[in-house]
């Protein structure tokens, strides 16, 4: 899957765990910001119906979840649902001048976050977690691990 001009030339990296300011604020990595002034972010709370997390999509892989939407039936009413939870409670929302990511409040409580929050890179997106909430969802049960990685034929 390649990645888009929009997203650093790495991809979204590594794991940072970094405080959330009064004004709601989150730092984001230096080397995620490459080519990301004036880029305008989607933040999802995800999954949907759980919010677990916040899911934030740069413009490609934003238009790549709204073609396989577009591409579903419009009598389809399970779609219909599920682009009313994403249509409603999408936020989009560019860096500001020194790469901090502003949540609104009533998202940042929604989503339990505290002080401090942990962005996770995933490639060509990353995710924002509380970091207590993080470290007990855990990385996943080793045979899935294992299983997903031995399809990818590495």
């Amino acid at each position: 899957m390649a990645l888009s001009a929009r997203s650093p030339a790495g991809g979204f990296l590594g794991s940072f765990q970094h405080g959330l300011d009064a004004s709601f604020r989150v730092m984001v990595p230096v080397e995620w910001r490459a080519g990301a002034q004036g880029v305008v972010f989607t933040l999802l709370p995800w999954p949907l119906g759980q919010a677990a997390y916040l899911l934030v999509l740069p413009p490609a892989r934003w238009a790549r979840l709204l073609e396989g939407l577009r591409s579903l039936s419009l009598s389809n009413e399970d779609a219909a649902v599920v682009e009313r939870a994403i249509a409603g409670e999408a936020v989009r929302v560019k860096l500001d001048k020194v790469g901090r990511l502003a949540l609104s409040e009533s998202l940042a409580a929604r989503m339990g976050f505290g002080r401090e929050v942990r962005l996770v890179g995933r490639f060509d997106k990353f995710e924002v977690w509380d970091p207590e909430r993080f470290e007990s969802a855990g990385t996943g049960s080793p045979g899935v691990l294992a299983q997903t990685a031995k399809s990818l034929h590495i």
